[in-house]
């Protein structure tokens, strides 16, 4: 699950994880730990936090980001290319790159990952050619299987990519 060991690999105990797009897919909330049992390792088991800004009419909500950044201390966002179940467009990668640059200037430490699924088809760019940290996806299913044997892929800043080797080895 590329999603999962990206998360793993750069949040650590005492961080918050900000979800800016919404609730993220079904598959990672016992991941995060906002489903499911306590005690089977989720991120919450570890000790990290999550919060979540719901799309303002499907645009992400800049003035909840701005307050959230402002009184907690975010050590990552996430950001959901695809709409998933909402109604809302898939964001292009440069939509994408405009919130990365909304929080880069109000928090340039905050890590920028996106959850890339399905994005890949969407647009010639990708988020990581507008700022982004890091970006993960799955190529396992429709219409994506078979491009990436391993069923998934992680792209993105090489400090970030080594940490995600180590949690995946």
């Amino acid at each position: 699950h590329t999603l999962s060991t990206m998360l793993y690999a750069v949040l650590r105990p005492g961080d918050t994880l900000l979800a800016v797009t919404g609730k993220p897919y079904d598959t990672l909330e016992e991941v995060i730990g906002i489903a499911g049992e306590d005690g089977n390792g989720s991120l919450k088991d570890f000790g990290v936090s999550y919060d979540q800004i719901d799309l303002n009419n499907g645009e992400p909500d800049y003035e909840k980001i701005e307050s959230a950044l402002k009184s907690k201390n975010i050590r990552a966002v996430m950001i959901q290319r695809s709409k998933g179940y909402d109604w809302r467009p898939t964001y292009s990668a440069e939509k994408i790159g405009e919130i990365v640059s909304f929080v880069k200037n109000i928090s340039p430490q905050t890590l920028c990952l996106v959850d890339n699924c399905y994005g890949e088809f969407a647009d010639v760019k990708e988020p990581t050619d507008f700022g982004a940290d890091l970006m993960a996806g799955s190529l396992i299913k429709n219409p994506g299987g078979g491009i990436a044997p391993t069923g998934g892929y992680i792209a993105g800043r090489e400090d970030l990519i080594e940490l995600c080797s180590y949690r995946m080895t």
